[in-house]
């Protein structure tokens, strides 16, 4: 194969790439015809990858080894378009994310995308709660208090939103890494997007190591009453939490407001 016609099967036709502008790309295997990668770009950027094949070790980056797996079979990546003359990068950056959603959310897919996407994500009525859910504050009778995030176990297949009270209450009340100072708390709420899904009132500690793990305890509590439930749940506390989330997977509100 001549350089000039690598060349060409490794970018787009004379005068078509400078006409794109801002673009969402996918990369599709021949074999199967499955995409297997999203990205957005301009000029050739779409090409980019398959150029990189021809001199990176595929083993270490799982697109491009699909991609040396494809010109092994004797065939080329199939580049698509998805929508193009975007008009900056931020859009494009929002295309490519829903893009990649609504490809891999709700069936199988194999993309090689090392991220999940940009931006605001695909999101079920429920999960966009909390854009318009009201504040409310934590009455000093209630405090204090312990806001829990248990934001890996709540979002776990979107399972959280689904959840019952006594599920909910399993992934809230442990095992965290509480300090002995912190024992005397009231009521602890399982919270998430800043919004309160549960609240039970604390009766002790689960001192049980061997079943939280080293140095971790578990809460133990019932559930608040109606009329604190009904107070709390569903409504945004997220003034209480720190503006960037925090390191803790909790929050602790004191006494004093």
């Amino acid at each position: 194969m001549s350089d000039i016609t690598e060349r060409q099967r490794l970018e787009f036709l004379p005068g078509v790439a400078g006409k794109l502008g801002w673009y969402v790309y996918a990369l599709r295997d021949p074999r199967d015809r499955t995409v297997f990668y999203v990205g957005k770009g301009k000029g050739s950027r779409a090409y980019q990858h398959a150029r990189a094949s021809l001199r990176a070790d595929g083993d270490r980056n799982l697109k491009l080894k699909q991609i040396q797996e494809i010109r092994a079979s004797g065939r080329e990546v199939v580049v698509e378009v998805v929508r193009y003359r975007l008009s900056d990068e931020k859009i494009a950056y929002l295309v490519e994310a829903a893009v990649i959603d609504a490809l891999t959310i709700g069936q199988p897919a194999n993309l090689k995308n090392p991220i999940a996407g940009h931006g605001d994500r695909w999101s079920s009525l429920e999960q966009l709660r909390h854009l318009a859910a009201p504040p409310v504050d934590i009455r000093p009778e209630h405090r204090p208090c312990i806001l829990i995030r248990p934001v890996k176990k709540y979002r776990e297949g979107g399972s959280g939103y689904n959840m019952t009270a006594d599920e909910l209450w399993e992934i809230t009340r442990g095992g965290w890494t509480f300090r002995r100072r912190d024992n005397h708390y009231k009521y602890a709420f399982c919270v998430h997007d800043g919004i309160v899904r549960g609240v039970w009132q604390i009766t002790g500690w689960d001192e049980n190591e061997e079943h939280w793990g080293k140095g971790r305890r578990g809460l133990v509590g019932e559930q608040a009453d109606d009329t604190i439930w009904k107070r709390y749940v569903g409504k945004h506390v997220g003034h209480y939490l720190p503006a960037r989330g925090g390191q803790l997977p909790y929050t602790l509100v004191r006494q004093s407001p």
